[in-house]
């Protein structure tokens, strides 16, 4: 297989992951997992109006997107469990979000399977 070959087909099995976790995943629902994901690697803090202009989702979007990652929505599937919602010691009005172990522990299995193709399901901890 050719390198561009293999790229492809880890980032195949990485949509199937995600897949795997709900068929009607749609990909900003997946952008805003990764984006937390991309902060909480960086110790960065990281708030819905920063995933907002990241994205380019309108804030009920946005909102739908991080509860289903978080403890799920009346509207959406969900309860996934991955994201914790927390108020912002430093200001009050505002929300922080980060990882969950159980979330951190499927990023990593996201990460192995787009650093080397490793494909085995590996349940996701609580």
């Amino acid at each position: 297989m050719t390198t561009d070959t293999t790229k492809l087909r880890h980032l195949i099995q990485t949509l199937q992951r995600f897949n795997q976790l709900d068929p009607k995943m749609q990909v900003s629902t997946i952008l805003v997992l990764l984006e937390i994901a991309s902060a909480d690697a960086a110790k960065a803090d990281i708030a819905p109006q920063d995933l907002e202009k990241r994205t380019g989702l309108l804030s009920g979007t946005m909102t739908r997107n991080i509860y289903y990652w978080e403890k799920g929505h009346a509207d959406v599937s969900g309860a996934h469990d991955m994201v914790t919602v927390s108020i912002n010691p430093q200001d009050r009005r505002k929300r922080s979000l980060s990882l969950t172990n159980k979330g951190r522990a499927f990023v990593n299995q996201i990460i192995g399977v787009l650093s080397d193709g490793k494909t085995e399901r590996q349940p996701v901890a609580s």
